[in-house]
């Protein structure tokens, strides 16, 4: 209960990737106490479990630490894209200045700030019990469903009302409980697989549950409804993949879950009746989209994709801007957090708008220019690490599986969180950022049943 506290907590003050959000010194300061409190608590067993993610945490943030060091002004003018900064020392005369790697040290500082909330993360999921693993992966469900609810209310009360959380948003869509529509659409995305992983396994038991099975299916047929509706054409390409995903996960387990009031072991025999209840999930969702696109006045995931042209987009017109600063930051970066403030010197006429450019929208990219060589390393090194763990608990029969197999599910929403990445900045919001540490430690870091007394 308590890590599911924390979890709840996070989703409810981090739901926003920018640094001046006022709840983000309280989530921090619960993120250190339950750190503690993980910590105070954790046997050598469970240090040795999730040592490597717990050692690249910890690299990332000494690498982080380390570019808010002052360097000596022949070091620091060295370093590739301070020219226009250096001719500004120079012509106030404060050529001897010493300066840290990061062209903002206050953003950099509230990203070593932030490593708090991923950290104690990782020390909560080392204290979970084999048998807790179900109840969490629950627990982002049912918060995957009320913050659908909140989007809906957000939508219904109109532009700027008080169900909004974060006061620069998209205020004309369903955010919930995030401050960017992508980043809910790919939560709800991720819920999908993993609301279909626990109606699997409610469907593999031997006393059927019907009512936990009506939830499961309910949430995840929700989940993948947001998808559309939210108006994220990258939401809209992830809910499409978990639902297939969840789709193939669930078919095989309700053909052959167990029936009878007792848990009769006979399988059930595939009847028009079966084939018909195999086809109704696709086929109501397929007409509850249809429906709410035709009847709903406002922009969803399909809309958008038939209005705006990719080619039109910002992040498309700014990505050989982006491409300048990756080769010039490569080998120590910019500095966390520092994108937007350097983006401001490579940004082309044409593109000088009211808004500003926040993040480059790839975060591979971002990483490379804001944490150079050493994080680009260390996101190696995990990555790796991540697909090693993966091929040694095994793949075989990753979509049948077996009851308490999560495999196929913390994969797919590990995944999905990196493809997004790629186009948008996913995990640098406090929420999804555990979300996929936990997955990452669930799927790589198991505890077995017996190996806690």
């Amino acid at each position: 209960m308590i890590v599911i506290l924390f979890v709840v907590l996070v989703f409810l003050l981090g739901g926003g990737s920018r640094s001046d959000i006022a709840s983000l010194p309280l989530l921090r300061a619960a993120s250190v106490m339950f750190m503690c409190w993980a910590i105070a608590g954790m046997q050598s067993a469970d240090w040795r479990r999730v040592r490597v993610p717990l050692v690249l945490l910890l690299a990332l943030t000494v690498w982080i630490a380390l570019q808010l060091v002052p360097l000596p002004p022949d070091i620091w003018h060295g370093l590739p894209g301070r020219e226009t900064i250096v001719a500004i020392d120079r012509l106030l005369g404060q050529a001897d200045l010493w300066r840290p790697i990061s062209l903002t040290p206050s953003d950099t500082w509230n990203s070593l700030l932030g490593m708090t909330v991923p950290l104690a993360a990782a020390c909560l999921i080392a204290r979970l019990d084999a048998e807790d693993y179900p109840r969490l992966l629950a627990a982002f469900v049912a918060i995957a469903a009320v913050s659908a609810m909140l989007g809906f209310m957000q939508v219904l009360l109109g532009t700027g009302n008080a169900a909004y959380l974060y006061r620069i948003t998209n205020s004309n869509a369903m955010v919930g409980l995030f401050a960017n529509r992508n980043h809910h659409a790919v939560m709800q995305a991720c819920a999908v697989l993993i609301a279909a992983a626990l109606l699997r396994d409610e469907l593999m038991r031997k006393r059927q549950r019907r009512s936990a099975q009506l939830l499961l299916a309910l949430a995840a047929l929700l989940s993948t409804a947001m998808t559309v509706m939210i108006g994220s054409r990258a939401g809209l390409v992830a809910g499409f993949v978990a639902f297939v995903l969840g789709y193939a996960m669930v078919v095989p387990a309700w053909r052959t879950r167990p029936v009878g009031r007792h848990g009769d072991p006979r399988r059930v025999s595939v009847s028009r009746m079966a084939l018909v209840w195999a086809w109704a999930p696709p086929v109501l969702l397929g007409v509850l989209s249809v429906t709410i696109i035709s009847l709903a006045d406002r922009s969803t995931s399909i809309s958008r994709l038939a209005e705006q042209s990719v080619a039109e987009d910002l992040r498309v017109l700014a990505w050989p801007a982006v491409q300048q600063m990756m080769a010039l930051f490569w080998t120590t970066g910019s500095g966390f957090g520092s994108f937007p403030d350097a983006y401001k010197m490579f940004e082309p006429d044409s593109l000088l708008l009211p808004s500003y450019f926040n993040h480059a929208h790839n975060d591979l990219a971002e990483m490379v220019i804001t944490g150079g060589l050493p994080f680009v390393l260390i996101a190696l090194v995990a990555a790796a690490w991540i697909a090693r763990r993966a091929v040694a608990h095994g793949l075989r029969n990753l979509v049948k599986g077996h009851r308490g197999d999560n495999r196929l599910a913390l994969l797919g929403v590990i995944l999905l969180l990196v493809a997004a990445s790629a186009v948008d900045y996913p995990l640098r919001v406090p929420s999804l950022q555990i979300l996929g540490i936990m997955a990452v430690l669930l799927l790589c870091c198991p505890r077995t049943a017996r190996s806690r007394d």
